[in-house]
């Protein structure tokens, strides 16, 4: 039969003092309070991944996060412990997703005229860039980086200028 422990309490996290080592105050269900010697304390818990390993994650640390909002995660990350998800790949993911799709057509492309434009005449960069605005921003710009192909970045040209889809046909 598994140990029962007593819940914490905030009086109890709040008045936890640092040692010369760390220590952790449990609070059940894998729930734990660690404070450092240094005066920080936070909030980890431990759980066994869908692949049977065993995972740790971090909610933040004490008082930023309190008790309440620690005990909500713990219930939130073992809701998707139940749904076969490892919290800490998840996370991971939404991350690299939330970089990724902020890499649009438009941030490269002002990044790249940046960079450009110190090698460029002043009047060309300005003219590189009116035709950026105008022509290509309004189709492609809010469009993730990642997820453009080359016919993609045809469809400025066909839009604005008709003829050159007949040029690259006829080619």
């Amino acid at each position: 039969m598994a140990r029962t422990t007593a819940p914490l309490t905030d009086t109890a996290c709040r008045s936890a003092k640092p040692t010369d080592r760390p220590y952790k105050l449990f609070d059940g269900d894998g729930l734990y309070f660690l404070v450092y010697p240094n005066g920080r304390k936070g909030w980890r818990f431990r759980y066994v991944k869908p692949d049977g390993r065993e995972g740790l994650t971090s909610f933040g640390n004490y008082p930023v996060i309190g008790l309440a909002d620690a005990r909500q995660k713990r219930l939130e990350t073992k809701r998707m412990l139940a749904e076969g998800i490892d919290p800490i790949a998840s996370k991971q993911q939404a991350k690299a997703e939330a970089v990724v799709r902020g890499h649009t057509f438009e941030r490269v492309a002002l990044d790249w005229h940046k960079e450009m434009s110190v090698k460029w005449a002043p009047g060309h960069s300005r003219t590189v860039l009116s035709r950026l605005k105008p022509h290509v921003f309004p189709l492609l710009g809010a469009r993730a980086i990642v997820d453009l192909d080359t016919f993609d970045l045809m469809q400025p040209l066909e839009v604005n200028r008709p003829w050159f889809r007949r040029h690259l046909q006829a080619s």
